[in-house]
């Protein structure tokens, strides 16, 4: 199926399976039903003498569930876990700085304290500057990189 689709993504050749599948009289399509149902009753017998022997249906799955509940965690545990690591937080670019420094006057520019706003605001300023007006926000800002990587 992988050869005729003309690609190995699991939807093109299940989509050629499916049109396939279609396709096929009742008759050819019996062996395969047949065979789908004893694997069905195989699973259902293997399942019954698992849980008679003291297995929890779903466990495997309930676990799985669990874990990944406990370690995604909210924004604000991630956030609060890192600033008690003691790790130090990444050093501002020089956008950010300039950003941080002219926000109340992106504001009243903007009409509006809603960050993306200001940032498209301060996006396009930053842009319009020339490399000269930058580059005292950009040397705060290799500053502060050169100590955070000390």
């Amino acid at each position: 199926l992988t050869k005729e689709s003309g690609s190995a993504g699991v939807g093109a050749v299940g989509k050629l399976a499916g049109q396939k599948w279609k396709a096929m009289s009742d008759a050819a399509k019996k062996p395969y039903e047949a065979k789908g149902k004893d694997l069905s009753k195989l699973y259902a017998q293997k399942m019954a003498d698992f849980v008679a022997a003291g297995g929890v249906k779903g466990k495997r799955r309930a676990e799985k569930a669990d874990a990944k509940q406990a370690n995604s965690g909210s924004k604000k545990a991630k956030k609060e876990a890192r600033a008690a690591s003691g790790q130090p937080k990444k050093p501002p670019t020089g956008f950010w700085l300039y950003l941080c420094e002219n926000r109340e006057a992106f504001e009243k520019e903007a009409g509006s304290k809603k960050p993306p706003v200001i940032a498209v605001v301060a996006g396009k300023k930053w842009k319009a500057m020339s490399d000269a007006q930058k580059k005292p926000f950009e040397d705060k800002a290799a500053k502060a990189k050169a100590e955070y990587q000390k």
